[in-house]
């Protein structure tokens, strides 16, 4: 692999209670990567059409044979991310949408059987893989921390005494970090997964 690679992945979500009460049209339609948007006021205009990395139809149920379930999109995109952390490259994901679009469900999920997010599939996965490579040449330290940046304030989750004045610092080498950001050690993902909950609670 060489440089820098960017992938970007647009996802639709099922109606909301809102959307159902007041008879909303669906105006999206996915075909492989593609996504096609037709304009409701202007029916006789052509669809509108897209092409991302992967376009995830997740509108109906598992039912539907073209429904993105949440493993999908993980193994997709969480295990891609994985690969490349274990090659020694820093990885990102950003989940962009209104209020409501479906970042916290596709990044985070629910804690019910197949309902998981990206976060915690990778975060089992990464443990499920340090496991796995046991060697006397390769030892394995694992941090977490877990911030908020709100009205361009930078909180601590896992410090309850954050008050949102973290600073934003840049090193020479290391590139952007955050001041004073707690960094706790993990040994298993049920750490991780009870350090989510505290930062959950904090938001």
């Amino acid at each position: 692999m060489s440089g820098a690679s960017v992938k970007v992945a647009v996802r639709v979500r099922p109606f909301s209670s809102r959307e159902i009460s007041r008879d909303a049209k669906c105006v999206i339609q996915m075909q492989g990567k593609t996504t096609c948007i037709t304009n409701p006021k202007l029916t006789k205009d052509a669809p509108k059409n897209f092409t991302f990395d992967y376009s995830y139809w997740s509108h109906t149920s598992e039912e539907d044979s073209a429904f993105a379930s949440q493993r999908q999109v993980y193994k997709d995109i969480g295990e891609e991310m994985l690969l490349h952390a274990f090659e020694g490259y820093n990885v990102c994901i950003f989940a962009y949408g209104q209020t409501g679009a479906g970042k916290s469900y596709t990044m985070m999920g629910r804690q019910e059987p197949g309902q998981q997010g990206i976060i915690p599939q990778l975060c089992e996965d990464l443990f499920a893989r340090v496991t796995e490579s046991r060697s006397p040449d390769l030892s394995y330290s694992v941090e977490v921390s877990y911030m908020e940046i709100y009205c361009e304030r930078v909180r601590d989750l896992l410090n309850p005494k954050s008050r949102g004045h973290l600073r934003v610092r840049e090193h020479p080498i290391m590139g952007p970090y955050v001041e004073d950001l707690s960094k706790l050690a993990v040994t298993s993902f049920a750490d991780i997964a009870d350090l989510m909950d505290c930062g959950n609670k904090a938001r």
